[in-house]
C-alpha cells in the first residue's frame, strides 16, 4: 500500500502566483510548470467570485480553513458553496482553497478527498470537521496520476497560503493540546469510565456542585452544550442544545441514541435544535461532543469554563 506523507521534504519547485483581472488582489491562482494542478485561494468573503471562474466549474476539491479545516469535493464549486452558505459546515470560515485539474474526474476527486482528509488530520495543525472517509490503497502503476498530484499538493497549498500541512503552525497546535490535557486524558478513557456505552441518568448526587468537578462548554454556531467531568464521570448537562440531526451515514449509533432519548422525553425540539431536558452521564467528552454535534469532533472542541 502506498502511503501519502505530506510532511516529507519536497523537491524545489517553481511556483507561479497570479491575480485575476477584475477580482480583488486577495484572489490568487497558484500553479507550477510540473503539474496540471491549479489552486485558487481567496478569503471566504470572496469565495463566490473565485467559484465563478471557469477553472472551477467542473470536478474539483476544496479546503475551507478557520479555527478548523474541512476538505470537500464537488463537480461544480459555485453551487456547492451556495449550499455551504445556506448551512455553514464550520462555525467560522476564513479562507477557501479550490483545487482543479483537467485530469480530474469523479473517481479521482473522491480518492483525493479521502486521502487529504486523513493527511490533514494526521498533520495535526488544525482539527478537521466531517466524517472519516475510507482511504483506498493506491497502486504505483494504476494510480500514477493520483500519486503525482498528491506529491505536488502540499507545496502548492503552502504557496497558496494554506497552512494545513505547515509545520511552523504545529507548535501552536501542540500548545493547544497541552492546554487541553485534562480533556484529552479523560477522553482517552473511552470504554473504561463510569459509563461504558449509551447514557445513564444515575451519577453521584454532588458531582455538579463539587469543587473538584471540571466544567466545559461546546459552542459551534448556535449550538451550545455544557458538560461536567469528575474522575470517571462525564455528565452532559440539562439544557444543552444539540443539532437537529446526526449524519446517519457515519453516526448510526448517535442517531439511534438520539431517537431513544426523544422516546424517553429526554430530548425536546428547540427551534432548529434539540434541547436535553435532564442531566445524563455519557462515556466521555468525545462521546458527548459527538452526541451534541451529530458528527465526529475532537475533545478539544470543549472549552473549560
Amino acid at each position: 500500500m502506498i502511503m501519502f506523507d505530506p510532511t516529507a521534504p519536497a523537491a524545489p519547485t517553481t511556483m507561479h502566483v497570479r491575480t485575476v483581472p477584475g477580482l480583488p488582489a486577495s484572489v490568487r491562482i497558484v500553479s507550477t510548470p510540473t503539474s496540471t494542478l491549479a489552486i485558487g485561494a481567496a478569503p471566504w468573503r470572496h469565495a463566490r467570485r473565485l467559484a465563478a471562474l471557469p477553472l472551477f466549474s467542473g470536478a474539483c476539491l476544496y479546503v475551507l480553513t478557520g479555527s478548523e479545516a474541512r476538505i470537500g469535493k464537488t463537480t461544480g464549486l459555485d453551487p456547492r458553496l451556495r449550499d455551504h452558505r445556506r448551512a455553514m459546515p464550520m462555525p467560522r470560515i476564513d479562507q477557501i482553497f479550490a483545487i482543479a485539474s483537467p485530469g480530474f474526474n469523479s473517481d479521482a476527486i473522491t480518492t483525493l478527498e479521502a486521502i487529504l482528509t486523513q493527511a490533514v488530520r494526521k498533520a495535526g495543525v488544525m482539527p478537521v470537521v466531517g466524517t472519516p472517509l475510507r482511504v483506498p490503497a493506491l497502486d504505483p502503476a494504476r494510480d500514477r496520476d493520483l500519486l503525482h498530484w498528491l506529491g505536488e499538493l502540499p507545496p502548492l497549498l503552502l504557496a497558496a497560503g494554506c497552512s494545513v500541512f505547515d509545520s511552523d503552525f504545529a507548535p501552536a497546535a501542540e500548545r493547544a493540546v497541552e492546554a487541553a490535557a485534562p480533556i484529552n486524558q479523560l477522553s482517552a478513557t473511552i470504554g473504561s469510565g463510569a459509563v461504558r456505552q449509551g447514557w445513564d441518568e444515575g451519577f453521584p448526587a454532588d458531582l455538579l456542585r463539587s469543587p473538584a468537578t471540571l466544567h466545559f462548554v461546546l459552542e459551534r454556531g448556535g449550538l451550545r452544550a455544557e458538560a461536567a467531568v469528575q474522575g470517571p464521570w462525564t455528565v452532559l448537562k440539562r439544557g444543552s442544545l444539540l443539532t437537529a440531526a446526526a449524519d446517519t451515514s457515519d453516526q448510526i449509533g448517535v442517531s439511534r441514541k438520539r431517537a431513544r432519548l426523544r422516546e424517553l422525553g429526554l430530548l425536546e425540539p428547540a427551534g432548529s435544535f434539540q434541547r436535553l431536558t435532564r442531566d445524563i452521564a455519557v462515556p466521555s467528552l468525545t462521546n458527548g461532543a459527538r452526541l451534541a454535534s451529530g458528527t465526529n469532533a475532537p475533545p478539544t472542541v470543549w472549552r473549560a469554563l
